[in-house]
C-alpha cells in the first residue's frame, strides 16, 4: 500500500516479498508505505525525500560528475527545487553550483543617451531571483563576472554623475563595478586609461575598452539589472557580458 491506496507509485515496485525498489527516488515518492508480511506483522515506512542544498553537497553525498542536478538550498522552506550546472573539477573541485543567465554572452548597447536609461532585467534560467539569493545565502562563496566593453560611452560609476550602474538583490543601485568597492578595479590601482578616472570607460576617447572583474560581496548578489548609458552619438557603443 502507499498513502493509504492499495498500489504503488509508478516505477515502484517490490523486487523481493520484503524488498521494496525504487531505481530513481524523486518527490513524487514521499509517502506512507504500509507493509504486511507473511505471517502477518504489519509495519510502517515513512519516505523523506530531500534534495542536496548545493553542488558541494551533491559532490560529496551523490555524485562527483559534472552535470545538472536538483538542487533545495532552503530545504523546503518555501522555496521549490530548482535545477542547476554541478561543475566538480573546477575552483580546486570543490563542486560549483553554476546558474544560467540571458546575458552570459555579448549584448550591444546602442541609442541610449541618458543615465542608466538602457535597462537590461536579468532573467535566471530556470529559477527566480529568490530561489538565487537562497543558494547565495547557504553558499561559502559566490561570484558574478560584469563586464563592459566601450567604446566613447562612459561609466563614472560611482559618482554623482554615474552614467552606468548594476542593481542588486534589493534593488540598490551599486556604486561599484567588479574588482572594486567604489568605481572599477583600475581606479583602486590607479592604472586606468586615463589616470584621474575611475573606469577606463570614462576616457571617452573613441578606443575601444574595457572594465571587468568579479563580483564577490554575497549581501549583494545576485545582480538583477545592468543600467548603461551614453551610448546614443553616432560614435558610442557598448557590450555588456554577465558571467559565473
Amino acid at each position: 500500500m502507499y498513502n493509504g491506496t492499495t498500489s504503488l507509485p509508478q516505477d515502484v515496485m517490490m523486487e523481493t516479498p520484503d524488498v521494496l525498489l525504487i531505481p530513481s527516488l524523486h518527490r513524487g515518492h514521499i509517502g506512507n508505505f504500509p507493509c504486511v508480511s507473511g505471517n502477518s506483522l504489519q509495519w510502517n515506512i515513512s519516505l523523506c525525500v530531500k534534495y542536496p542544498g548545493t553542488c558541494g553537497i551533491v559532490k560529496l553525498n551523490i555524485s562527483d560528475v559534472s552535470g545538472n542536478y536538483v538542487i533545495d538550498p532552503d530545504g523546503d522552506q518555501g522555496e521549490a527545487p530548482f535545477t542547476v550546472h554541478c561543475h566538480m573539477i573546477d575552483k580546486g573541485g570543490v563542486g560549483v553550483t553554476a546558474v544560467s543567465r540571458d546575458s552570459e554572452g555579448r549584448v550591444h548597447v546602442t541609442g541610449f543617451e541618458g543615465k542608466g536609461s538602457y535597462q537590461r532585467v536579468i532573467q535566471y534560467i530556470g529559477s527566480s531571483l529568490s530561489q538565487i539569493k537562497g543558494l547565495i545565502d547557504v553558499s561559502e562563496n559566490c561570484q558574478h563576472l560584469i563586464k563592459y566593453e566601450c567604446k566613447d560611452s562612459k561609466m563614472k560609476v560611482g559618482t554623482a554623475d554615474a552614467h552606468a550602474w548594476w542593481v542588486s538583490r534589493d534593488d540598490e543601485d551599486m556604486k561599484y563595478w567588479g574588482g572594486a568597492n567604489h568605481g572599477c578595479a583600475c581606479g583602486i590601482t590607479s592604472s586606468c586609461a586615463a589616470l584621474s578616472k575611475l573606469c577606463n570607460c570614462d576616457s571617452n576617447d573613441q578606443v575601444w575598452r574595457e572594465d571587468s572583474g568579479l563580483l564577490t560581496n554575497k549581501t549583494h548578489l545576485p545582480v538583477s539589472q545592468l543600467r548603461f548609458g551614453d551610448t546614443g552619438g553616432s560614435e558610442e557603443e557598448g557590450y555588456h557580458r554577465l558571467g559565473n
